[in-house]
């Protein structure tokens, strides 16, 4: 039979746009200004009264496509960065636990109870086992398990797959024949993991185990092979807990290297045992599941010292429908409005692409209100359009609204998509603080449960019964198992033994054998001394040590206790290498750019819930020194989590904290210790800052002032209107032609300061006069004239039939041509009409306008005889120059 050819699921932004809440509001009014547009477009081609807009018609529609394609991919990104982050940190996390696993296994494989039971047993195979010698060895079992909680069970096999003994009472098997046994025996690693079904644990699926021969005392052969199971479900369970919420819908799986789920955080949306599409590249991708379309991100892993983990990836998932629910801008809740702006107004986050964007949309505007202006001028000029004139300024009246539509739209819609901009970064420095408490709780917790059991050692239990800091053979044997301990576990500056009277008896690391025989009288010393159990623990302040460079630290620290009434003999103390410890955890927790290195100017902090730093990607923040930002980023809860922006060394920053909430029994219910640490990630949203006043707000909605009618039978005049500076200015329309763009003023040196330049119009060159330095007494600037920075200004082309001569004259933008009853025109008082005054006139605001200023009616005759020498005489002699190319 002939197969339906299949059908991928569409990627692109077009189709994902449609599952984009927020976007729908934006496209909407976008789709209802085009349609006026259309409309507007062929009425105003009909009128042939200056309104044809089919250029702004097109404009219009060409930025309304590139808004929304920027606003389609900030909502895009901001869900490709929460998947990617989830699934990233899922596999991250996992690897940097299994890690520790890795040198567990290496460790207690040399265990002197469990290779004595294990010789005993091969040396004698005919005997029966000592029950309680059977006893103490699950007793100690027992304690490991205690102490590292991440495994369930601890089970000891001879060479042949004999159960010698396991924790778990429970678990049936007596003997192995699993293939693990072999590779345990002979492998040249330092460990052998393995996950996949296993006669050690029938009915588990999915076991992870770490397994390991248990060589003989002279190390000659080997006398079983000891594996630990780890609790890979819960392991998991936890992690997919910290990343996902109740009202979350994402899903974070596990793949092995057959893309198949290992583990899943919603087994009734993904299953364990399903197959799922991995993307190569690492980008988000649309995958079809049991009949519904997910936004996936799959992520390798980043290899943690070396190790990289069993061949795995995290993959988070999102159902479309719900997968740019969180694209909201939620993190901006909290920053204040007046700040937010001043942060949009300096950001140096913005593409030029998105910075594009607000200035097109007002030239699409100044456009409009110039074909509008236009038409209402040459409404107000020419006799024969009367019959029409109702019709046109009703028309032009929509255009005008139209165009102060469009610009309210494309502020608020890029006002909307610079929040999300702004609050991506804010939810991505949250998230990476989260990660990086959650990376410092994990790896305390190992320190906490080394020192624990190191403390159990025989080794150490029977030589500091009788210490003695004279017998060198003595310190030779302690010696040699602190360096061997210290070889697996390298995240440690050194391991100290003491005696109950705090004299160091031995160090790993013998840049501080210069310490030995002295004794230490720092607090937890006397601590760790009256500790009342194995499973109590001492930690030191993070304060400077001498047994760490003078540098500040943690000392992790546990009693050794004697074998037989379980008292105090001394004491190990092992010394965490903090500061490249914490600086890598930071490092791996710094925001991150697309193509995987660190965001400039971005770092990352360890602080004490009183601001105090104790570790930072930043080397301006040296240790023991105070973090000075807002308290509400250390005053919270265990485990919770605050964003805001703030101003940090001159600039805006995205700041995220998270409380340390403990892992396991560490730092929790089941543990005295406490000490909250406050993890901090920094991004830069700009290179400086600017005072909230100086702010003009990407939200400069125009107030619609086309939408007033006139009053009916009143008699009027019209005035075109404009600003100059801070003022507002009108003169009749029948002294006016139109509005034009400044692009072809060309500025000529050596005129007076009225006069900026010369315009070709009409086929004739005509002076461009500058009122601003007479109307405001102010010189006028270079920048004003040749319109930097601005989209708006214009030139009004003005006309004196009877001198016979046309000129320009620059505005600072243009306003409404405004119909103006003639019982609101006051004249210029006597006092003023004096002299050189431009004024020809006063308009009176009435009580219920918004625009509450005076409108100032300007005289051309006035102008005309105050500047007319400056305006006529010049053309003269620029023009021959002009038309001769000099």
């Amino acid at each position: 039979m002939r197969k339906r050819k299949g059908t991928r699921p569409a990627t692109g932004l077009d189709y994902l746009s449609d599952f984009m809440p927020g976007l729908q509001l934006d496209r909407k009014h976008l789709t209802e200004i085009q349609s006026a547009y259309d409309n507007l477009t062929l009425l105003g081609q009909l009128l042939c009264a200056g309104t044809d807009i089919t250029g702004m018609r097109e404009d219009f529609g060409n930025l309304a496509k590139t808004l929304l394609e920027q606003l389609a991919n900030e909502h895009y990104r901001k869900a490709q960065l929460s998947l990617t982050s989830n699934a990233r940190v899922a596999i991250d996390v996992l690897t940097r636990n299994l890690y520790e696993r890795t040198a567990d296994i290496g460790f207690l494989a040399t265990d002197v109870q469990i290779r004595t039971f294990a010789q005993g047993i091969a040396e004698q195979p005919q005997q029966p086992i000592d029950s309680a010698r059977y006893q103490a060895l699950l007793e100690r079992f027992a304690e490991y398990v205690d102490k590292y909680s991440v495994y369930h069970n601890i089970i000891l096999l001879s060479p042949t797959g004999t159960v010698l003994a396991q924790l778990d009472a429970d678990n049936a098997i007596t003997v192995s024949r699993d293939s693990l046994l072999d590779e345990a025996l002979n492998t040249t690693a330092a460990y052998v993991e393995s996950f996949r079904p296993t006669d050690l644990l029938p009915g588990d699926n999915s076991p992870l185990v770490y397994a390991y021969r248990v060589m003989s005392a002279d190390n000659t052969h080997p006398v079983g092979v000891l594996c630990l199971c780890f609790r890979f479900h819960d392991e998991c369970r936890r992690v997919f807990d910290s990343l996902v919420g109740v009202d979350d819908w994402t899903v974070i799986t596990l793949l092995d290297s057959e893309n198949r789920v290992i583990a899943s955080s919603d087994p009734y949306q993904i299953p364990v045992g399903a197959t799922m599409e991995a993307a190569p590249d690492g980008k988000c991708h649309v995958t079809r599941f049991a009949g519904r379309e997910y936004l996936a991100s799959t992520q390798p892993t980043q290899p943690y010292q070396g190790y990289a983990g069993p061949g795995w990836v995290g993959q988070a998932l999102a159902p479309l429908e719900h997968a740019f629910e969180m694209s909201v801008a939620h993190e901006l809740e909290h920053v204040p409005e007046d700040f937010l702006n001043c942060i949009l107004e300096t950001a140096s986050l913005f593409s030029p692409e998105l910075k594009g964007i607000p200035l097109n949309a007002a030239q699409i505007q100044s456009e409009l209100n110039r074909a509008v202006w236009n038409g209402h001028v040459w409404l107000g000029r020419e006799a024969n359009a009367a019959q029409s004139a109702a019709f046109a300024k009703v028309l032009l009246r929509e255009i005008g609204s139209t165009g102060v539509r469009t610009r309210n739209v494309f502020s608020e819609s890029i006002t909307n998509l610079y929040k999300t901009v702004v609050s991506s970064v804010l939810f991505d420095c949250g998230t990476q603080a989260a990660l990086a408490i959650d990376l410092m709780d994990r790896n305390l917790y190992e320190r906490a449960n080394d020192c624990r059991w190191w403390a159990l050692t025989q080794a150490f239990e029977e030589e500091l019964q009788n210490p003695d800091s004279q017998d060198k053979a003595q310190r030779q044997r302690l010696t040699e198992v602190l360096r061997r301990i210290n070889g697996l576990y390298t995240v440690y500056s050194n391991l100290i033994l003491f005696t109950s009277s705090g004299q160091v008896l031995a160090v790993s690391n013998p840049a501080y054998n210069d310490h030995l025989g002295k004794t230490l009288n720092e607090p937890w010393v006397r601590t760790t001394l009256g500790l009342p159990e194995t499973r109590s623990y001492a930690v030191s302040g993070f304060v400077p040590s001498k047994l760490y460079d003078g540098r500040p630290t943690y000392i992790f620290s546990a009693a050794v206790r004697a074998p037989t009434d379980h008292e105090p003999v001394g004491g190990i103390a092992i010394v965490f290498d903090a500061a490249p410890q914490f600086h890598a955890m930071l490092t791996d927790a710094l925001p991150r750019q697309a193509d995987g290195s660190p965001i400039p100017g971005a770092f990352a902090v360890f602080a004490e819930r009183n601001g105090r730093v104790i570790a930072s990607t930043d080397p301006q923040l040296v240790p023991g020194e105070p973090l000075m930002i807002g308290y509400e980023f250390f005053n919270q809860p265990q485990g919770e989590s605050c964003t805001n922006a703030i101003i940090y060394n001159g600039r805006y920053y995205a700041v995220g904290s998270t409380m340390s909430a403990g892992y396991r029994e560490y730092k929790t219910e089941y543990d005295s210790h406490r000490n909250d640490v406050v993890a901090l990630v920094f991004s830069p949203l700009s290179d400086q800052i600017i005072n909230g006043r100086q702010v003009s707000s990407l939200r400069d909605t125009t107030a619609d002032t086309y939408a007033r009618q006139p009053v009916a039978g009143s008699r009027s005049i019209d005035l075109a209107c404009f600003h100059i500076g801070q003022s507002w200015y009108g003169i009749r329309t029948s002294q006016v032609v139109e509005a034009v763009d400044p692009e072809r003023l060309t500025p000529m040196p050596g005129l007076p300061d009225s006069v900026c330049g010369c315009l070709m119009y009409d086929d004739q060159a005509i002076s461009v006069i500058d009122l601003a330095p007479l109307l405001a007494n102010r010189r006028a600037t270079e920048e004003r004239r040749s319109g930097a920075g601005q989209v708006r200004r214009q030139i009004v082309i003005l006309d004196s039939p009877e001198h016979r001569l046309r000129f320009g004259l620059l505005v600072d933008q243009l306003g409404a041509v405004r119909e103006i009853p003639l019982n609101r025109i006051e004249p210029l008082p006597d006092m003023m009409s004096e002299g050189n005054s431009l004024i020809e006139s006063l308009v009176k605001p009435l009580s219920d306008e918004a625009e509450r200023r005076i409108l100032i009616v300007l005289s051309v005759q006035r102008i005309l005889q105050r500047l007319g020498r400056a305006i006529s005489l010049p053309q003269a002699a620029w023009l021959p120059a002009m038309l001769n190319g000099d």
